[in-house]
């Protein structure tokens, strides 16, 4: 392989890589990077041996075709420092030369025979996605989702067809994210299918719209054990998490008739502020409602304890509920609404966090104990 390519465009794609081959693995050949040079374009693939990334770059000329795999951190870690506006790559076994102005580094190449294979999408898309809105459903649900757990179905995302709707859900038990969006495109029937959190991770990292902020779409084809989303010359695929996600909609309240107006901003600084003094054995904050008034108390044995008011829309009877207030921040964060609504049943029933239309984003979040 004899190659010369742009060093920005090519320092990007392997930052793209990257992500998905960064964690730990005992098999050398998935940290590594394929490199295929053909015509005048160079593809790179990688992948962590459940999820798998490929895209493409265009090379300024391509010399002689070939291919290689390498350490992807390694050639990241050259090409960064690199100032060079153009960068020449070649290969000559067992070495990767890579080349800028008065700089020459090699790099020891692997098999190329060991690199696993990555997955292909061949055929039409089973679903047109818009992308800003499947990048949004992510954003509000990949956060909920439960972090190295026994029950397994929980550690990804459930994503769910209905009709002319897409839901994704997320949970880990003690809160569920539910957001919803529309199919611009559909050939298959309604399903469900629980797409691994690394995966959407790398998603959220590596499929982004034009800079000019026009419109933008993300294929999809379902297979039985595997999904693939494409963007562009990017795509995705991941194998789909075994198991049965809980039934989520017992888990959303039906009988809420408590309903706070608040201004985002403020209550998520007020809860912020109120825990500061929580401990991580009571890990909790109250939150009083009163009429067009919330106050958010919490206390510390040891430290002391903190008291915020703020003003809210609320005439209906007063309630008292504990919250994991790093729950209740996760969610704030991500939200895109200037206002949100808090509906409340009972102090010791589940409370739900949403904007106006609960179809767009719904967040179910289990109360705590208040008990000292």
């Amino acid at each position: 392989m004899k190659t010369l390519l742009p060093r920005h465009d090519f320092q990007e794609a392997l930052q793209a890589v990257a992500s998905l081959t960064g964690g730990r693995t005992t098999k050398p050949i998935l940290s590594c990077v394929k490199l295929v040079a053909e015509k005048d374009t160079l593809h790179l693939s990688a992948t962590d041996g459940e999820a798998a990334l490929r895209l493409s770059i265009p090379a300024l000329s391509v010399d002689e075709p070939g291919e290689a795999v390498v350490p992807v951190d390694r050639l990241l870690g050259i090409v960064r420092e690199l100032g060079d506006i153009e960068i020449a790559l070649e290969t000559a076994d067992p070495h990767c030369t890579i080349k800028g102005a008065g700089r020459n580094f090699r790099i020891f190449m692997m098999n190329v025979a060991d690199f696993p294979p990555v997955g292909e999408f061949e055929g039409e898309p089973d679903l047109i996605l818009p992308g800003p809105d499947l990048r949004r459903m992510i954003h509000l649900t990949l956060y909920a989702a439960a972090r190295e757990t026994s029950r397994y179905a929980i550690n990804g995302v459930l994503w769910e067809k209905t009709g002319k709707k897409l839901f994704l859900v997320a949970t880990d038990g003690r809160r569920l994210a539910r957001a919803g969006g529309p199919i611009v495109e559909s050939s298959t029937e309604d399903f469900q299918i629980i797409v691994p959190a690394k995966a959407l991770s790398v998603f959220e990292r590596v499929f982004q719209g034009p800079p000019d902020g026009e419109p933008w779409t993300v294929e999809m084809r379902v297979m039985p054990n595997q999904v693939l989303l494409r963007h562009g010359d990017r795509v995705l695929s991941t194998v789909l998490v075994e198991g049965n996600f809980p039934k989520y909609q017992d888990v959303i309240p039906k009988g809420n008739d408590k309903r706070a107006k608040l201004d985002r901003e403020e209550f998520l600084g007020a809860v912020r502020q109120a825990a500061l003094l929580t401990t991580e054995e009571s890990r909790a904050v109250k939150l009083s409602f009163h009429e067009n008034q919330l106050v958010i108390t919490s206390q510390s044995p040891e430290q002391g304890d903190a008291r915020i008011e703020i003003p809210i829309e609320y005439d209906g009877d007063a309630i008292e509920i504990g919250f994991n207030p790093a729950f209740v921040n996760e969610a704030l964060k991500v939200v895109p609404y200037d206002q949100v609504y808090i509906e409340l049943q009972e102090s010791f029933r589940p409370g739900i966090l949403c904007g106006e239309d609960k179809g767009e984003f719904l967040y179910v979040i289990m109360p705590v104990s208040l008990s000292n």
